[in-house]
């Protein structure tokens, strides 16, 4: 029985009558190579059966064709909502960019093993360039990282953005926007339940519902949460039952949103017409719940492009200086917040 040969770079280029440089170029997603004749190479590297060898690559290039995400969450623990929605669009979104760009998920949690486990994938050449989520305000992956001279991404900003390259939503704007929609309503009393103050868009989102509350003359109360377990919940219970419970909630994310619906709920407050809501992120919980969940929409589609885009260039040797971008929020006005009610005086 004859084996099957093997397709190589140089019986791509045999098969299109190229050269081979100009095969391999092609399939490592460098920009030199015109645009039209890479789809043509892919296109007969993927009827032909082309398979690289990963491993001899990496020994000839040094490079491992990978982007690496280290989620800085606990082990095993996959609750992180907005992470889950991050990775897939993004995945999907590298995918459609350069099919031959893998994506490495793996866990560092802050803590003491987060920068050695940094440590491990550069030293062992396991992805060419990092994307870093949940940026804080000291942010020590970032210090490693320009260290080392790894091409990286942080998602979200740190207190020196102008020596990195990052992509983020415009918080300050975003929160001032959907503080003022429930102030524009009627509602006195608005809080925010926000994300730790060690995560950088944190103060972000302050700023921007604290200009909005003393823009109308209102006294701002911002209440700190973390986004797992019942936390955000027993919060919520709390505030509904004080004499002078907030009528209006602004969340630093869409699972501390369906937090407050179900606390209120529970103490028989309607969450659309007793109280509004508003969530971030635009998370499966703010569109599939009952009610459906108000909230502040950054396209996940956005993002992923521009960190993609930032990330090819730094590979292909083209970023000299810190590259940025600014994404705008949308209110998106569900159920929790599109209803017109009378607030009582």
């Amino acid at each position: 029985m004859n084996k099957k040969k093997k397709t190589t770079l140089k019986s791509i280029a045999q098969h299109l009558n190229i050269s081979v440089t100009t095969v391999s170029r092609a399939l490592s997603g460098y920009d030199d190579v015109n645009a039209k004749t890479k789809l043509h190479i892919q296109e007969a590297a993927r009827a032909l059966g082309y398979v690289p060898n990963l491993a001899a690559r990496r020994l000839v290039t040094g490079k491992s064709n990978a982007i690496g995400i280290l989620l800085p969450v606990p082990y095993g623990d996959m609750r992180d909502h907005f992470l889950s929605h991050f990775l897939l669009h993004f995945g999907r979104s590298l995918h459609t960019h350069n099919p031959n760009l893998d994506l490495i998920v793996s866990y560092a949690p802050e803590g003491d093993e987060e920068l050695s486990t940094y440590q491990r994938f550069i030293d062992g050449q396991r992805v060419d360039a990092f994307v870093v989520m949940r940026t804080r305000r000291n942010d020590v992956r970032v210090d490693l990282l320009q260290e080392q001279n790894i091409p990286f991404v942080t998602h979200g900003r740190t207190e020196s953005p102008e020596s990195h390259n990052w992509i983020d939503s415009d918080a300050i704007s975003g929160f001032d926007f959907a503080t003022q929609s429930l102030i524009d309503k009627g509602h006195k009393n608005v809080v925010l339940l926000n994300l730790p103050e060690r995560i950088f868009t944190s103060q972000m989102r302050t700023e921007g519902y604290i200009n909005a509350m003393e823009r109308a003359g209102l006294t701002p109360h911002t209440h700190i949460t973390e986004v797992v377990d019942d936390i955000p919940y027993k919060i919520s219970l709390d505030l509904l039952q004080q004499k002078n419970a907030p009528t209006g909630f602004i969340c630093a994310s869409d699972v501390i949103a369906h937090q407050v619906v179900r606390a209120a709920k529970h103490l028989g407050i309607d969450p659309c017409l007793d109280i509004n809501i508003i969530g971030c992120d635009d998370l499966p919980v703010s569109y599939l719940g009952d009610p459906t969940i108000s909230t502040l929409r950054s396209s996940f589609e956005a993002h992923s492009q521009a960190i993609i885009n930032i990330l090819q260039s730094q590979l292909n040797g083209q970023v000299f200086v810190p590259r940025n971008k600014l994404i705008d929020y949308e209110l998106i006005e569900r159920q929790t917040s599109n209803q017109a009610f009378l607030l009582p005086d």
